[in-house]
């Protein structure tokens, strides 16, 4: 078997059809983002996220930049609960509503 050998235009064209390839979505499958995983849950609005933080900072006496939203999921209509790292102050649980109502924060 003999070794093909491309030209530099005759490379260039291959690889730019193999990668037009690549583009076109892989397998072939037809998942659609609202079908994955990932786009299930409901998260808190980052802006809810940040007032969970502020709130937690405040009431437990923790350094404001330590205090940060790791996760979130919507728990029924218009309620959200937010997970929190804070720092060396360990970590927290905030429910918070969409008008911004702090419902409780507790130590995790």
């Amino acid at each position: 078997m003999g070794v093909m050998r491309m030209t530099g235009g005759a490379l260039a064209v291959a690889m730019a059809m193999a990668a037009a390839g690549c583009v076109g979505g892989g397998s072939g499958g037809s998942a659609t983002p609202s079908s994955t995983v990932r786009s299930s849950v409901v998260t808190a609005p980052a802006d809810l996220q940040l007032l969970c933080a502020s709130e937690a900072a405040t009431r437990f006496g923790a350094p404001a930049n330590e205090v940060l939203p790791v996760s979130s999921s919507q728990t029924g209509s218009g309620v959200y609960s937010v997970s929190l790292t804070m720092g060396s102050a360990g970590s927290a649980t905030c429910v918070v509503d969409d008008n911004g109502t702090v419902q409780s924060v507790e130590k995790a």
